[in-house]
């Protein structure tokens, strides 16, 4: 019975195929042979074409005899004692990687490795791909990874990362946080002025950025309490909604690594994921 039905779907595509090259106008459309009758499902040739055509394609995959089982095999990951990062922390992480406040990521990688918890997986290969064009991003983002940076890099060649860091051509600072201003409280009733007196422009903004980014969680915490004690001049709305961004979001990434590290933090988060282990590459979850 299974060889009819191949022979006859065979022979009613090849007859589909036929007026479908040569158009319906020209090699009116066939009567279905059995079995293929009930589904033309249209007056219209064109449509009734599609009908058909489309019966046959389902009935030709859903018969197809599986092929061998392919012989590779991923390679596990190596292992990586370190507690994973918590959900929150990565959560941050993936905000600043799809652009928002990219300033702070240096201090997202510092404060992650001072926690020493491991790198969100699903954000390595981002992290990876940016340190191409910046060495001294690749050598911290390696450096954290460990050795599941060189692992994915050899696991996944798509992504075009090598599994050693290029050696840069001319020596690379490293990549470090915005420093904190010599004089923090200063600063803070500077910026807090200026955007009260109207000075602290949208031109101005690059610069005063760099200072909310490198405040000190104190600083940070007063110059939001200013901020948001009165409301910003028409020249000024703009910078002060981009400042009082920055810092609600700075003061966010503080508060959830302070979480992540406090006594407890790490008994209830979930056990580390073991590295994966070799797929089934038919797909078969047994």
């Amino acid at each position: 019975m299974s060889t009819q039905l191949a022979v006859s779907a065979a022979a009613e595509w090849r007859a589909l195929v036929s007026t479908a090259v040569l158009g319906a106008d020209r090699h009116p459309l066939p009567a279905a042979a059995q079995g293929w009758d009930r589904w033309p499902g249209d007056t219209d040739p064109a449509v009734a074409l599609l009908d058909r055509a489309a019966a046959v394609a389902v009935a030709r995959r859903a018969g197809a005899v599986a092929g061998p089982r392919p012989q590779w095999l991923l390679p596990e990951a190596p292992p990586d004692p370190r507690p994973p990062c918590t959900a929150a922390c990565a959560q941050r992480l993936g905000r600043i990687l799809a652009g928002q406040h990219e300033i702070v990521l240096a201090e997202w990688l510092h404060r992650c490795g001072e926690a020493g918890m491991q790198l969100p997986a699903a954000h390595v290969p981002a992290l990876l791909l940016r340190g191409r064009r910046r060495p001294d991003l690749d050598q911290v983002v390696r450096h954290l990874a460990g050795a599941r940076a060189a692992w994915l890099a050899q696991a996944v060649p798509e992504l075009g990362v090598k599994p050693t860091p290029a050696m840069p051509t001319t020596p690379v600072a490293p990549l470090r946080p915005v420093p904190p201003p010599p004089d923090g409280a200063s600063s803070v009733s500077l910026v807090v002025a200026q955007l009260r007196d109207g000075r602290a422009t949208w031109a101005a903004l690059p610069h005063l950025t760099t200072l909310v980014a490198g405040y000190t969680p104190d600083a940070l915490a007063a110059f939001v309490s200013l901020a948001g004690q009165q409301g910003p001049q028409v020249t000024t709305a703009r910078t002060h909604a981009a400042l009082t961004e920055l810092a609600e979001f700075r003061l966010g990434m503080l508060r959830e690594f302070a979480e992540a590290t406090s006594p407890g933090a790490q008994a209830s988060q979930p056990p580390p994921s073991s590295p994966p282990s070799q797929p089934d590459p038919t797909g078969d979850p047994s």
